[in-house]
């Protein structure tokens, strides 16, 4: 539902923001440079093998904080990101889920382009990331590598930052980010097998991807508000598989300097 809300409101604007002007805008102006702190909720489901092959879900609060600024000829971001919850549960069972990550990139100015006779501007570039996982469940049992598991991505990737601008203080903005390549970690079972817990990850065997759209409006000084849909997607596969995928709405206050 969070996700079609999003579409339906940007529906809605571009349709109405058609009779408003732009301003002379260039990719540096309409890049959202500051800081910016955000919080958000949504659905969170984990699939970690090396515990069990079942199925955790529930719901795994974000916070988050950004710094970004647009040098003469590309923007930069830093951001790190906090998430806890020990309620994330298979029946009765629960499980203390936390996950951390540090990302930075660099956003390169792509050329100019059109959509509904309104400019668009685009960025892509490099990116780097930290991605921590932990899941520790709340369980009796005899050993404690089998109530914990742990999982860490170094990662190398790809970023991509979209703005179509709407009215003077309004603009529409997505992104995309996606590993490439990672050095992975990984807990194992060092009684019945002889694996490195460290291993070199592809796109295919190490994937930490994410998707966000939104809307920005900036309110009276440089104060803006973001309103966006964000999906996160992160498998690790060469060691007990894991998978987690989480949707979130996002509430986003920045200060543009």
């Amino acid at each position: 539902m969070t996700i079609k809300f999003i579409f339906i409101s940007l529906a809605i604007l571009l349709f109405a923001g058609k009779s408003f002007g732009q301003d002379s805008l260039s990719h540096r102006t309409v890049f959202p440079r500051g800081i910016s702190v955000e919080y958000g909720l949504g659905n969170y489901s984990v699939r970690d093998e090396y515990i069990s092959k079942e199925k955790y879900s529930g719901t795994l609060p974000l916070f988050k904080a950004s710094w970004s600024r647009f040098h003469n000829k590309y923007g930069y971001y830093l951001d790190l990101e906090y998430r806890s919850s020990s309620k994330i549960k298979n029946y009765n069972i629960s499980a203390d889920i936390i996950q951390f990550s540090l990302n930075q990139g660099f956003l390169y100015p792509l050329s100019q382009m059109s959509l509904f006779t309104r400019d668009v501007y685009a960025f892509l570039g490099p990116s780097m990331g930290i991605y921590i996982f932990h899941n520790k469940q709340n369980v009796a049992v005899s050993g404690f590598d089998y109530s914990q598991s742990f999982a860490g991505l170094f990662s190398l990737g790809v970023s991509s930052e979209i703005i179509f601008p709407i009215r003077p203080a309004l603009q529409a903005e997505g992104s995309f980010r996606l590993s490439i390549l990672s050095l992975g970690l990984r807990m194992v079972d060092t009684e019945e097998e002889d694996e490195s817990p460290a291993k070199l990850l592809t796109l295919l065997s190490g994937t930490n991807a994410s998707i966000r759209l939104g809307i920005r409006y900036y309110l009276y000084g440089n104060f803006s508000l973001k309103l966006a849909y964000k999906l996160h997607v992160t498998r690790i596969s060469s060691w007990d598989p894991l998978l987690s995928a989480s949707d979130n709405l996002i509430f986003t206050l920045a200060y543009k300097f």
